[in-house]
């Protein structure tokens, strides 16, 4: 019983300290100007070669890319900003739309019930809600069967970041408003994001070996 109650804590702990690592590094983030040029001119000349990808300012704080109509909304921040975070987040969805027009396979599943890849960073918080009311036997065979879809699911997800950082990272060797050196400091950082979305992984992995010690024990 102390050992589940302690994978309880630290599969939980490990999610929720993971999204306040987004938010913290995407403050410091905000801290270093990385280019003369802004988020939306960075973000156009990344995807200028694909027409059917379009780009507008998103008037509240949230960056994302809509999968069904194919546009790339920024945040106000971020379209006119200049720091790393202002450039970085744009490029992120960047990526996702061009591994959508590289035909990837994931994206196409997603497409067809999402409108956009974010809503999919809530299934981690169920998976702590599920996890801090799973306690018996019954409940974790309900439990492991929805944190491992949720699994399956960030699985995906890492996998077409992967695919738009490989595509970001080909093409941001031609932006002329970026020195070299901040290029590879951009790509750090969105790989940087990018890990964090392992960690999740990470906890929800965890929270179904706890599942798998209360069937077993």
């Amino acid at each position: 019983m102390k050992l589940t109650m302690l994978l309880m804590y630290i599969s939980n702990g490990l999610i929720i300290l993971t999204y306040l690592s987004y938010f913290i590094i995407i403050l410091l983030g905000r801290r270093k100007a990385i280019t003369e040029s802004d988020g939306f001119n960075i973000t156009k000349n990344i995807i200028n070669e694909y027409n059917r990808i379009n780009i507008i300012l998103n008037n509240g704080s949230i960056t994302l890319y809509n999968l069904k109509r194919n546009v790339i909304k920024i945040a106000k921040t971020c379209y006119y900003g200049n720091t790393l975070s202002d450039v970085s987040i744009p490029l992120i969805e960047a990526g996702n739309s061009l591994a959508n027009s590289d035909n990837n396979n994931y994206i196409k599943i997603f497409k067809s019930v999402l409108s956009n890849l974010k809503l999919l960073y809530i299934f981690p918080l169920i998976a702590v809600f599920i996890n801090s009311q799973t306690f018996t036997i019954s409940d974790a065979k309900a439990s492991i069967i929805f944190i491992a879809i949720f699994i399956i699911i960030n699985y995906m997800l890492i996998s077409i970041k992967n695919h738009g950082l490989y595509l970001i990272d080909k093409k941001i060797s031609k932006i002329k408003d970026i020195k070299d050196v901040n290029k590879k400091i951009i790509i750090n950082f969105i790989k940087k994001i990018n890990n964090l979305d392992k960690l999740l992984f990470l906890g929800e992995f965890l929270i179904v070996f706890r599942c798998l010690i209360i069937l077993f024990s």
